[in-house]
């Protein structure tokens, strides 16, 4: 979403930065790609011992105090919440599940203007609370991909996370989908890409012979339009997801989305029989059960394939929409004061706590266990 807000400017007025946020001890190994756009990049790193306050202190000076931020987690959010900065602040809220309404509860207060990445999301929260012009619908922007004519005589079908191994990624039911297959006379090459697997990893943990899969690796986003031809079924058995990036992507480019209901944030994209399937029960045999149908009725397949395309390319405009949330942003009056709330943290995070005092003190934390060492 962040690459194509850039990529897709069109407002000189704007001037975008990104700041990546790296905790060390979760991320050692971590290096930055530059997205190679018309915007600044900052790596900002911090450590999970230090003083909370401290860390969003050092932060918000590299923040002008006229940039408009753009939140996507608690971190930028705390931030915001801890300071009391006056930056106007723009929350993107990215599924309709209880981790993304908490921190809305958290910190409503600071935001000036909340956008609900799917239409369900959007639909809860205004019905849910007085009126609040705060509270908006916005499609993210994905870019363009060329949809060609799929042929269901194979089934080809992607797999694609940032992550693989990301246990919410639901991987493992991959393989007990495959396994499911082995009843059905459906010719099947599974098309992987994402972090997770070196060497014969995959080959070990898929544990059999029986539609060995294909793997990628991490793409970057110049390799995803050959990665999309390759396969006509984009396939992602996680049960929690906002509304992911790459189901737009695969749907521009034609394939047919198979994924389970994840709380209705996909129901105005993914057409249950008329531009993919969503499955309410995302047991292996009712993923099989619908492979199965897809394989069997080719016709009506290369039918939802073109609707999957039209209705994604209709409703992701790229321009259009960077267009309307750069006059969005451009629009939201200023503010001259926030009240600072702490959020999160313990004693050892207090603005007036030296930093090297908590992170001497939480050093000791394995080994000496005193309530005050949090």
């Amino acid at each position: 979403m962040v690459r194509n807000l850039v990529h897709y400017s069109q407002d000189s007025r704007i001037c975008n930065k990104i700041i990546y946020v790296i905790e060390t001890e979760r991320f050692p190994d971590w290096s930055p790609v530059s997205i190679g756009l018309d915007c600044s990049e900052i790596v900002f790193r911090y450590s999970r011992l230090e003083n909370l306050n401290h860390v969003f202190r050092r932060l918000a000076s590299t923040i002008s105090t006229k940039a408009i931020l753009v939140a996507h987690d608690w971190f930028e959010l705390g931030m915001v919440s801890h300071l009391g900065i006056p930056n106007r602040l723009i929350y993107f809220l990215h599924g309709n599940y209880a981790y993304y309404f908490g921190l809305l509860e958290k910190h409503l207060a600071q935001m000036d203007a909340v956008l609900c990445v799917s239409q369900r999301s959007y639909q809860q929260l205004v019905d849910s609370r007085t009126l609040d012009n705060r509270f908006n619908h916005f499609r993210f922007p994905v870019k363009d991909f060329t949809a060609e004519k799929k042929n269901f005589t194979t089934l080809h079908i992607a797999v694609i996370a940032e992550n693989l191994l990301d246990p919410n990624k639901g991987l493992s039911l991959v393989k007990e989908i495959n396994s499911a297959l082995v009843g059905y006379s459906i010719p099947v090459v599974w098309h992987l890409a994402g972090n997770g697997f070196e060497g014969g990893d995959l080959e070990k943990w898929w544990g059999t012979k029986f539609n060995p899969p294909i793997y990628y690796g991490y793409l970057e986003q110049s390799q995803l339009e050959n990665f999309y031809a390759q396969a006509n079924i984009f396939l992602l058995p996680s049960q929690n997801e906002g509304v992911p990036v790459t189901l737009v992507e695969s749907m521009k480019a034609g394939l047919i989305p198979v994924v389970a209901g994840w709380s209705d944030n996909v129901t105005d994209l993914v057409v249950n029989g008329r531009t993919g399937y969503i499955l309410e029960n995302s047991s292996p045999a009712s993923y099989a059960e619908i492979l199965m149908k897809i394989h069997q009725n080719p016709s009506q397949a290369t039918q939802i394939s073109l609707n999957a395309s039209s209705l994604s390319s209709d409703l992701y405009n790229p321009c259009k929409q960077v267009e309307e949330f750069e006059a969005y942003a451009i629009n939201l009056t200023p503010v001259s004061t926030r009240r600072k709330a702490m959020v999160y943290g313990s004693r050892l995070d207090a603005w007036w706590v030296p930093n090297m005092a908590s992170i001497f003190l939480r050093s000791l934390k394995s080994k000496w266990k005193i309530l005050f060492f949090q």
